[in-house]
């Protein structure tokens, strides 16, 4: 009697030990381990520092754009080709209107990638120009053109300038019109490049003159230090 009373002590201890253990099992999962916790905490830190790299960045970049830039003192020295929009056969005009050459002094105020300036230019022409109707020989022609200037640094090597002025024909015949243009530079050394430049005239003398033009030509592009 004792004996069968110690075993079934023993069956019942064992089958508790078996719920028991399926029990742990069964919560083990809902509890993750230490290492679990290390893992999660590694992958947790570098997307935050992978965040913050990010946003570093960033702001660096804006940083960058919006530091101001000294002021700069522009020179430019082209020729160009212009060809004539409207011709006006009644004058002897042709496509092609005599090569010109101008000069350009100008001004860039301090600012950041984007500032504002103004020039004063001077150019004139090459060739001979309206047959025998209306004659314009080299050299006939002076205009002077005070000038809005726009200057964009593109990068490093690279920069752009836009300009909207007012040609004044000072000698060849009394005209007024309106010029836009822009340029793209590139620097081959500190302060010295070169560009080319697409421009759109306008005169009111006889009759409406529309022109497109394309120019060549060297610029001198120095900072003014304060």
């Amino acid at each position: 009697m004792m004996r069968r009373s110690v075993a079934a002590l023993a069956r019942a201890s064992r089958a508790a030990l078996s719920i028991g253990g399926a029990r742990t099992a069964a919560q083990a999962p809902r509890h993750p381990s230490r290492r679990q916790n290390a893992r999660s905490a590694l992958a947790w830190s570098a997307i935050a520092c992978c965040v913050l790299a990010v946003h570093a960045s960033s702001s660096g970049r804006v940083r960058a754009d919006e530091r101001t830039e000294p002021g700069r003192v522009l020179g430019l020295a082209s020729a160009g080709v212009p060809m004539r929009l409207t011709v006006d056969e009644s004058l002897g005009q042709s496509r092609f209107a005599p090569f010109y050459g101008n000069v350009l002094a100008g001004y860039v105020l301090p600012g950041t990638c984007l500032r504002h300036g103004f020039g004063l230019s001077f150019s004139w022409n090459f060739g001979h120009d309206g047959g025998y109707t209306e004659p314009v020989y080299a050299a006939d022609q002076f205009v002077l053109m005070p000038s809005y200037l726009a200057y964009y640094t593109l990068n490093t090597d690279f920069f752009a300038i836009g300009r909207a002025g007012l040609p004044i024909l000072v000698r060849g015949g009394p005209s007024v019109g309106l010029e836009v243009g822009a340029a793209i530079a590139y620097r081959i050394f500190a302060g010295t490049g070169v560009f080319a430049a697409l421009n759109l005239d306008g005169f009111v003398g006889i009759g409406v003159n529309l022109l497109a033009s394309l120019e060549l030509g060297v610029v001198i592009d120095y900072e003014v230090l304060p």
